[in-house]
This record gives structure tokens, sequence and C-alpha cells, in this order.
């Protein structure tokens, strides 16, 4: 019974007496969906809900996407190789063209081997805990424009560290590493996306300052949940949603290093017990040497 004789027959039973219980048997559809049916034939009758139900069936052709556009979407894959939402939001924001992502992974489709997201990192294994300061540090890049904020924190102590750069080259993600690792000190491992700015010689830096270097997995919210979460609080109470330009690198690193000391010493935080600041847990834990693993993974 193909969907329109269904609409039909579902109006007749209707007006037979039956109930939209047993008329969703009848026609293989849920109650719900019966109701719906037969609310939009009372006010437009039979004959016009048909004729418009036919109208929907009526496939729309597929917008070409224009040549140059394709040309754009593939030099930006090959340049970075950024996923579909990376590339959707360089042609917007730097190029003014606007683009569905269905439309940047249709056009990549063609001309590039594009993996699932899950199973090439079951490897990787569960999202690292940790059970003391500086096990894992958990890094990640907010936009700003002209701008892009290197966060990166301890999962333990939820104590962070900000650097602002002007690219997301991997280059520029080594240096914003060093100056994070002298905030940090030796941390057993850090952690971080598969974006560029921490690929190319970003892993192997990690490595050779003494510490582990993971990928996080892709569409597993819980991987990068701490850092996710702060960067939530930077754009908050910090820096806002504001595009900033080139030139205010400067003042806007001031910005993020006021924001840095308040959030760890002026701060309460719900993730530590009492609500302590990041400084206060810190001594307690170093006076106590001690914390149970509910406590130090309370999110």
């Amino acid at each position: 019974m193909n969907s329109i004789s269904k609409f039909e027959l579902a109006w007749e039973l209707y007006q037979a007496g039956l109930k939209p219980e047993a008329i969703g048997e009848r026609v293989g559809r849920d109650r719900a969906t019966v109701f719906r049916w037969i609310a939009k034939i009372k006010m437009l009758g039979i004959l016009e809900f048909v004729r418009r139900k036919r109208e929907c069936k009526r496939r729309r052709q597929k917008r070409k996407v224009v040549s140059e556009v394709s040309l754009k979407i593939k030099e930006i894959r090959v340049r970075t190789g950024w996923c579909g939402q990376k590339i959707a939001k360089e042609l917007q924001e730097k190029h003014g063209i606007k683009v569905s992502i269905p439309t940047v992974y249709r056009v990549l489709q063609g001309q590039f081997k594009l993996e699932a997201a899950s199973k090439p990192h079951k490897h990787r294994g569960k999202t690292p805990k940790a059970f003391g300061p500086r096990e894992v540090i958990q890094h990640d890049t907010v936009d700003f424009g002209e701008l892009f904020a290197h966060t990166s924190i301890d999962v333990f102590t939820k104590e962070p560290s900000i650097v602002i750069v002007d690219n997301l080259n991997s280059k520029t993600g080594v240096k914003a590493f060093k100056k994070q690792k002298i905030f940090y000190g030796k941390a057993k491992l850090h952690q971080s996306d598969e974006g560029s700015e921490f690929k190319g010689d970003y892993p192997s830096c990690v490595k050779a300052s003494g510490s582990s270097h993971r990928f996080s997995r892709p569409y597993k919210k819980n991987d990068q949940a701490y850092i996710e979460n702060f960067n939530r609080s930077l754009r908050k109470e910090c820096l806002g949603w504001i595009k900033y330009r080139k030139e205010e690198k400067a003042e806007v690193q001031q910005m993020v290093d006021e924001y840095t000391r308040h959030f760890i010493n002026d701060r309460w935080h719900m993730g530590l017990p009492n609500m302590m600041t990041p400084a206060q847990f810190k001594l307690w834990y170093v006076r106590n040497k001690k914390v149970t693993a509910e406590v130090a993974f309370a999110p």
C-alpha cells in the first residue's frame, strides 16, 4: 500500500468510527501520526490533504556546487586536513561563502577517503583518568576571529593555562605548548583533538618533553569534557563571543592572564571538594596526599 492510499484508508476508518490506535495498526503508523493526519484532513479536506502530500513527494534537484567553491573546498582539505565543519567555517569566515556541512562532505567524498569516525579510534581506549596533579592535561583551541586561544587544563586540580595565537598551524601549536609546559612542569599525559594545530611536530614535541600524547576520540563527548567546560567559562566570563583582531593580541593575552589568575585563586569550582578554588584544592591535596576517585572526577 502506498502512502497516499494510507491517508485515504485512515480517513475512511476514522469516519467509520475506529479509534486512532486501531487505525494506526491497520496503516502501519503510530497513534500520534494518525492524530496529526486526521487533524490536518479536518482542516483541509481529504482531497487537498492528498494533493499536498503528492507535492511533497516530488524530489527537488540537489543544488549544484559551483566549481570554484568545490575547488576551494578541496584546496583547504589538502592544505589543512580539516573536517567538513572546519572547512565550512573557513569558507564563511575567510571567503564569505556559505556552504552546508553535508555539501562539503559530498564534495570531499569523491576525492578523498573519508574514514568512519568510530572504527579507526578503538585502539585509543577509554578516557584517561587522573588520580593526582599533572597526570592528565587536556588541550583545545577556541576561535575568536583573527585570534585563537590555545587552552589547557589539569583535569585533577582544574588549573588552566591560555596562550593567544594568530593562526592554527602546528608550529604555532608547538610554541603554545612550550609556554604551557613552563606553567605545568612535567606531566604524564597531554591530550588534544585532531585539529591541524595539534598535528605535525606537536605530538613529537610533547614526547620530547617527557610526556605522552593522546588524540581524543572523535564524537566521544566525555574525552574532552574538562577543557570544553573551561572553554565555555572563558567565553562567558572573560572574552565573550567577540571577534578580535590580530593587533589586539597583546591586550587579549593580558585579559586571559588576569582571568587565569582569577580562575585559579578566586573562583569557586563545583568540581572540587567544598567548592574550593584550584589553588586551595592543590594546597589541600599536598597536605593530605589523599583524595577519592569520586572527588577527582566530579563533573
